[in-house]
């Protein structure tokens, strides 16, 4: 059953393993699980997906796609995320086997502006959890792709020229600055008290 669940990152962790298994004849290296990307929504909700090289880099491409099309919003440097209102007791740890992810920026809709980004994971059969993330946060995960994606090379691995090409870091630096400068411009527009 296609189903879509939607709640509001307060943390966030990116945490590295091996798994000790090479990959099997036929599959591409890049594609084993070399990390942990979870997510929660306070005490009650947390998402975790593995991931390896590959999706790292894929991940941060979705990224810098995404920053071309965010628009300036009054209300997107003060949105804090609300944790999601589970019962005591009740709580969902989900682990979608992931298929393809979307980043969507802050942005005006017809419905009204969304000051965050939604991280959009697409599971098998079609269900998808969608995360929204505050500013601060995107830094965090951005670099922590960033490092997974380095995480091969780092160890001392072997890349393909494609691959190289794909985790540039000329592109997440970029995509860092814009964010920061953004909370900069945003800090320095307060009013003095």
């Amino acid at each position: 059953m296609r189903q879509t669940i939607a709640f509001q990152a307060t943390g966030f962790d990116c945490q590295p393993f091996n798994v000790g298994v090479e990959a099997q004849e036929g599959q591409d290296p890049a594609t084993m699980p070399v990390a942990i990307l979870a997510f929660e929504s306070g005490g009650n909700v947390m998402m975790s997906v593995p991931l390896g090289v590959g999706d790292a880099g894929n991940l941060m491409k979705a990224f810098t796609d995404a920053e071309p099309h965010r628009e300036s919003l009054p209300d997107a440097s003060d949105w804090e995320p609300v944790p999601a209102g589970l019962p005591e007791g009740l709580f969902w740890a989900l682990t979608p086997n992931v298929t393809g992810v979307s980043v969507t920026p802050p942005q005006a809709t017809p419905q009204g502006g969304v000051p965050h980004w939604t991280l959009t994971f697409d599971d098998a059969d079609g269900s998808q959890i969608q995360i929204a993330v505050g500013d601060a946060m995107c830094v965090q995960v951005i670099r922590s792709l960033a490092d997974v994606a380095n995480r091969e090379e780092e160890e001392g691995g072997e890349t393909d020229d494609a691959d190289e090409a794909e985790f540039e870091e000329i592109e997440d630096d970029e995509l860092l600055d814009d964010v920061l400068e953004d909370e900069d411009e945003d800090e320095g527009d307060e009013p003095a008290r």
